[in-house]
C-alpha cells in the first residue's frame, strides 16, 4: 500500500489508522490531522498489531471490515496486551456490531456514513480523557453492568443519528442497522425516543 506508515499530520499525539480504502484513509487522516494528531496508516489488522508492538500509538482508529483481521478482531487482540483507546468505524453500524465492539473492549463505535465529522473530536476527547467516554479507557476492567451501560450509550447515539438522518423513518433505520422494525422500535421505546411522529414505512 502506497501510504502505509506515512505520517500525514503535525500534532503531538500519534494515531494509528487501520484501513484498506484509499479514499476513506484520506478523509479520516484529514479529520484526525485537523484534530492535532500525527496519523500513521496501517494496511490491515496484522500490520497494525506489528506497529503497536514496535511503537504503541496514543490511539487506534479501525474500520470494521478488514482483510485477515477485522476491526473487532483487532480490538480483541489489542486488549490482550494493551489499553490503548480504540475507535471502531463501521459502514453499517448495526446494533449487533456495536454491542460486539463494546463487549470486546472498543472505547467508541461510530458509523462512518454519518459520524465521520465527529472522529477528530471523539479521538481528541479519548486521548485527553474528556467527555467522550473516559471510563472506557479502563474497558478491560469494566463490570458487566458498566459494559451494558456503555453499549446502551453507543446504541442510543446510533439511533439518534439514524433518527435524524432518516427523518424518523423506522423502516429505513431498520434496513441500515440490519434489524427488523420491531427490534428498532423496542430499543427506541426503551430510550424514550418514540413520540408518535416516526414513520413506519
Amino acid at each position: 500500500m502506497a501510504n502505509a506508515g506515512r505520517i500525514v499530520g503535525r500534532g503531538f499525539e500519534q494515531v494509528l489508522l487501520v484501513g484498506d480504502r484509499e479514499g476513506a484513509q484520506g478523509l479520516l487522516g484529514l479529520c484526525l490531522s485537523e484534530a492535532g494528531f500525527r496519523v500513521q496508516v496501517a494496511e490491515d489488522g496484522r500490520d497494525a498489531l506489528e506497529r503497536v508492538a514496535r511503537q504503541p500509538p496514543d490511539l487506534v482508529v479501525t474500520n470494521d471490515e478488514r482483510p485477515r483481521i477485522d476491526g473487532i478482531g483487532l480490538v480483541r487482540r489489542l486488549r490482550e496486551t494493551s489499553d490503548i483507546p480504540v475507535v471502531v468505524l463501521s459502514a453499517e453500524g448495526s446494533i449487533s456490531e456495536c454491542e460486539e465492539a463494546m463487549r470486546v473492549g472498543a472505547n467508541r463505535f461510530l458509523q462512518s456514513r454519518c459520524d465521520l465529522g465527529r472522529v477528530g473530536q471523539v479521538a481528541r476527547e479519548l486521548v485527553e480523557g474528556g467527555p467522550a467516554c473516559p471510563e472506557a479507557r479502563r474497558a478491560p476492567n469494566l463490570t458487566a453492568s458498566q459494559a451494558r451501560g456503555l453499549r446502551d450509550r453507543e446504541l442510543f447515539d446510533l439511533l439518534e443519528e439514524l433518527l435524524f438522518e432518516t427523518r424518523g423513518n423506522i423502516a429505513e433505520m431498520a434496513r441500515r442497522m440490519g434489524k427488523d422494525r420491531s427490534t428498532v422500535r423496542y430499543h427506541m421505546k426503551r430510550f424514550g425516543m418514540l413520540d408518535g411522529r416516526q414513520r413506519r414505512d
